[in-house]
């Protein structure tokens, strides 16, 4: 069996300001480890939360879950990040954890704020239950399983996904018709090259935000995982602006 690195959160303790940070659907804190690292540096106090089957070798470990269990673990790390005494939170996040993050800031008024990299609220087209089955594929050889479990595993993949996938599209929907009830400043990014979703779908959503200042930065060279792409630099960057321009009391 191969060696498998199991991803953690992390929860950086800095300064009086908090950011919640969460990943992709078939990632992990991994995923924004890098901006985690760029805000801690800046004297944010940075939480990197792992959503509920995610960080193992096992793809069922994720698709027998859902977005209602993603919704509460999302709420929990909010409690979570306040429990610790960080009573000013702003919550952003790529693709899924941007939609689970919007959620929260439709459903949580004491949010400073937040946003969301490379996250379809609005119905698009997108190309995740391909990319899900190669990231099966990929991390299934990892599994403490033998040879015909993971390929019993493997044949399931496709239906697991496309039903999931319907849940995680129901909830960005559902949040994009709650936009409206955000009074906070909102950041949005978007990457020229994403492979995994329409890029011109960040535009509905900021056509949707028109009550509330936000910022809108594009990414022309980067891929849909835009925290790790070439222009992750000027993404930290950018987030690290917005955050600044946030009403915090400390």
């Amino acid at each position: 069996m191969k060696t498998f690195n199991q991803p953690k959160p992390v929860f950086a303790e800095h300064g009086k300001r908090a950011v919640i940070l969460f990943h992709a659907y078939s990632g992990s804190p991994n995923d924004v480890r890098m901006l985690c690292r760029s805000l801690e540096q800046k004297d944010y106090t940075v939480y990197t939360p792992m959503f509920t089957g995610h960080g193992t070798p096992n793809p069922d470990d994720i698709l027998d879950q859902g977005m209602t269990v993603w919704q509460q673990d999302a709420a929990d790390a909010v409690a979570y990040v306040k429990e610790k005494g960080y009573e000013e939170v702003a919550v952003l996040g790529l693709s899924m954890g941007g939609i689970l993050a919007m959620d929260r800031l439709t459903q949580d008024p004491t949010l400073m704020g937040g946003g969301l990299f490379c996250s379809p609220l609005f119905e698009t087209k997108n190309d995740v239950p391909v990319n899900f089955e190669k990231y099966a594929e990929m991390v299934i050889p990892y599994a403490d399983l033998d040879e015909a479990t993971q390929k019993k595993i493997l044949a399931g993949v496709p239906r697991k996904v496309r039903e999931q996938l319907q849940g995680i599209e129901t909830v960005g929907q559902t949040t994009a018709g709650h936009l409206g009830k955000i009074k906070r400043p909102i950041f949005l990014a978007q990457a020229g090259k994403d492979q995994m979703i329409d890029p011109q779908t960040v535009f509905k959503t900021a056509e949707a935000l028109s009550h509330v200042p936000y910022t809108l930065q594009w990414y022309p060279e980067s891929g849909h995982v835009v925290t790790v792409g070439p222009e992750r630099k000027k993404l930290e960057q950018d987030v690290f602006a917005f955050l600044e321009t946030l009403a915090w009391k400390e």
